[in-house]
């Protein structure tokens, strides 16, 4: 393993792998669980459309390189699971759509949202295929309009994913939780376990040896 993309050292600011950080008490429970499990909270276009809720929830990961994760640990926390971002995509992950509110491409989704609903604003439908769209797409505000921007997270979205699997590249923690994250680990060999605030040559060192 290592930082490059792609094996190129030179590629920092592209990722291989996707990240999901939290609090500590939620990270307990993911290695406990063995399992990332879907937030209740739905997700996406069709968030606030009742009897779809559930297919609209998600867990939520990034691709922000190991490099500038600093801003996202500030938000999300200190503790997490790194996978390869090969296998997230081929269990159904996807990058998150930002379509920007009142844009032609937003409106012309939403107008496929409103096709899919009835009279009364439920769907049609449940099988339609555009509520399996619409967790991978969300309406931020115009540019010049919006308190937060969510771009820079580089979001992916993914019904769930299991936690004791080899696609499972690191654990995030400080180190002195290290000990106790390798205790609930019960996935086979640990994965290289990361602090965050560890300068990057140290980071790179402990990828590194874990690919020899």
């Amino acid at each position: 393993m290592a930082l490059g993309f792609r094996g190129n050292d030179e590629w920092r600011d592209m990722s291989e792998y996707l990240v999901h950080l939290t609090n500590q008490a939620a990270f307990q429970r993911i290695l406990t669980d063995g399992e990332l499990r879907a937030s209740r909270k739905p997700f996406g276009a069709a968030r606030h459309v009742r009897d779809v809720e559930i297919a609209q929830q998600s867990v939520c990961l990034s691709e922000i390189p190991l490099d500038y994760l600093s801003r996202l640990v500030d938000r999300r926390g200190q503790f997490g699971v790194g996978y390869a971002k090969r296998a997230v995509a081929m269990a159904g992950g996807a990058p998150v759509w930002y379509l920007r509110k009142d844009s032609p491409v937003a409106d012309e989704f939403k107008r496929l949202v409103e096709n899919a609903r009835g009279d009364d604003g439920s769907p049609t439908s449940q099988n339609d295929p555009v509520w399996n769209l619409t967790p991978y797409i969300d309406f931020p505000g115009p540019y010049w309009d919006t308190e937060y921007e969510f771009e820079w997270e580089r979001e992916w979205r993914i019904e769930g994913l299991k936690v004791n699997t080899d696609e499972v590249r690191f654990l995030f923690a400080p180190e002195r939780h290290h000990h106790e994250t390798a205790r609930l680990w019960s996935g086979g060999p640990t994965p290289a376990m990361i602090d965050t605030t560890w300068p990057m040559d140290r980071i790179q060192d402990v990828l590194a040896k874990r690919a020899l």
